[in-house]
């Protein structure tokens, strides 16, 4: 015997050891030597048996073809139209290839027959249909059933389309599998038939299953939101931000609102450390916002030097919006007019140029005014409030725009970094707690959600918390975050005087453990992706290989 295998067909004796077979020689000849074969040999085996294997599934075809000549030869010998002559030429087949060394049992062998079987038939439902069209253009269905295997027939889903389909992959199926084995055609048809109806509810079953385990589709502006909330440091409830089976059960027996809480208990530091990082503070007390704000005031007091500014058309216009509602209200109830706001927008308005100096002050003074007034309860005094940050705007506009005229671009940029190192001052000096020195998320997303142009580090506090609002909470506002409940020591304690086992109050610490999970890092940087469905639906749910499983089902159906 020669061939690829012939290491492998050498016999050893009853007392050789394990290896012997592989070497030529009884394990009492030489206990110590070394096998012969290696992993190389075991890879020509393998890739020797797969060959054998396409091999032998041509042959299963051609076998076939000569089904008539054995059953002729049957019938000559007495034996009436069997196959029994035909199941020999196979038989002789596997016999051949196994003295060249093949190993007709392994899985390597069966798999490449299996593959040259379905080669060889792949066409056969192809043959049929154009051989349908070709005889009856109008039966294009049914030609499309043979063509596909049962795959697909008409356009029109329904009872039609499914029977079409099932006669389509009924023939088909039966001619495949007669191609291989006449005697196995019974089944290939049978299968082909079912394969539609079976593959259609199991479908819809898959496709059941997979939507619960993988929840709703969670959409590009969330997802992207919770990627931009991991880049920042946020945690976020997994439900939240990708509701799958698994997430949701977890997060249930963790606690919802428990561990939203705790959530937002690690999200106040990530905020409080992007204030300060905004504005550029050491900390987010009263001293330390001051002196980032007299470090950008000390830039706007460098304008000092650059003379008069001059008004213009824009800044006028700026002035009669904030005047805007003093006119309409003087128009209906001139009693009610607020004379400060009017009187302000008034003598801005006749004036053609203003002292850089004098402005600079101006600036500070309507924003400091402007500040205190918008929080008063009298609503005259929190009009003039809104009215005076206003022009203080608009002053800082008409500055930028004379700088922009000077050609100095050192200090217009210094200029525009104080103005919007100082805007962010006020934004979260609004959103700040002094007392706990915790910047309130929402009210930074309250902000965004008005139109405010918050950049950087603000925007990214107010979009996730304008996104994920349960996990954005303040906590002075949540109180005390108790990670076990009373309810947790009394069941299981109850449950352990019940059974005698002290060990079921060890149950305490589970739903704390499970909190600690949902927002451990291994959990959280799994959220941006978006929800799968288990491999083996996704595989039924791909039409290409879908289409491959009708055209190679009926070649499973004949005998090994």
């Amino acid at each position: 015997m020669s061939g690829p295998w012939e290491q492998y067909a050498t016999k050893k004796s009853p007392s050789a050891g394990p290896w012997s077979q592989y070497q030529g020689v009884d394990a009492g000849e030489d206990a110590a030597r070394k096998p012969k074969t290696d992993l190389l040999d075991d890879l020509k085996q393998g890739a020797g048996n797969l060959a054998a294997g396409v091999i032998r599934g041509a042959g299963s075809i051609g076998a076939t073809i000569l089904a008539p000549v054995d059953m002729v030869s049957d019938a000559m010998d007495g034996k009436g139209l069997s196959l029994q002559a035909n199941r020999e030429r196979r038989a002789k087949m596997d016999a051949g290839l196994q003295s060249m060394g093949a190993e007709p049992s392994s899985l390597m062998y069966q798999g490449g027959k299996l593959a040259g079987e379905i080669a060889g038939t792949a066409g056969a439902g192809g043959v049929l249909g154009n051989a349908v069209r070709a005889v009856a253009p109008a039966a294009a269905p049914f030609a499309n059933a043979l063509a596909t295997g049962g795959f697909k027939a008409g356009t029109t889903p329904g009872v039609v389309n499914m029977l079409t389909r099932m006669a389509g992959g009924g023939v088909t199926g039966a001619v495949s599998a007669g191609m291989i084995n006449p005697e196995d055609a019974w089944k290939g048809g049978a299968i082909g038939a079912a394969l539609p109806p079976a593959l259609s509810v199991a479908g819809k079953v898959g496709g059941a299953i997979g939507q619960k385990i993988s929840g709703p589709a969670v959409s590009d502006s969330v997802r992207d939101a919770v990627i931009a909330a991991r880049q920042a440091g946020y945690v976020i409830p997994p439900s939240q931000a990708k509701p799958t089976l698994v997430n949701r059960m977890l997060e249930g027996f963790s606690g919802k609102i428990t561990t939203a809480q705790n959530a937002s208990a690690k999200n106040q530091s990530v905020t409080n450390e992007l204030a300060k990082k905004a504005i550029g503070a050491a900390d987010l007390t009263p001293e330390g916002i001051a002196a980032v704000r007299s470090a950008a005031n000390a830039s706007y007091d460098d304008l000092a030097r650059v003379g008069a500014f001059q008004s213009d058309d824009a800044f006028r216009v700026a002035l009669s919006k904030v005047g805007a509602a003093s006119d309409r209200m003087k128009a209906d109830f001139p009693e009610l007019v607020n004379s400060e706001v009017e009187s302000l927008v008034s003598g801005l308005s006749g004036r053609g140029q203003f002292d850089s100096q004098s402005i600079i002050e101006a600036i500070k003074q309507f924003r400091f005014n402007g500040s205190a007034n918008k929080i008063a309860q009298d609503p005259a005094k929190k009009a003039l409030g809104g009215a005076q940050m206003k022009i203080a705007g608009a002053l800082e506009d008409l500055v930028d725009r004379n700088l922009q005229k000077t050609g100095e671009q050192a200090l217009l940029t210094s200029y525009r970094d104080a103005r919007q190192t100082l805007a962010k001052v006020y934004d979260i000096e609004r959103a700040l707690n002094t007392t706990s020195g915790n910047v309130d998320a929402g009210k930074i997303a309250g902000l965004l959600k008005k139109g405010r142009p918050l950049t950087g580090e603000l925007r990214d506090i107010g979009q996730f918390a304008g996104q994920f609002p349960k996990a954005a909470q303040v906590t002075e506002k949540m109180g005390s975050l108790p990670q076990v409940s009373p309810l947790d020591f009394g069941a299981l304690g109850t449950m352990s005087a019940l059974t005698s086992n002290p060990l079921l109050m060890a149950g305490v610490l589970a739903r704390p453990a499970a909190r600690s999970l949902v927002l451990s890092g291994a959990v959280q940087n799994r959220l941006a992706g978006q929800p799968g469905q288990n491999a083996l639906l996704n595989l039924l749910g791909d039409p290409a290989s879908e289409q491959m499983l009708y055209r190679s089902a009926p070649a499973l159906a004949t005998s090994r």
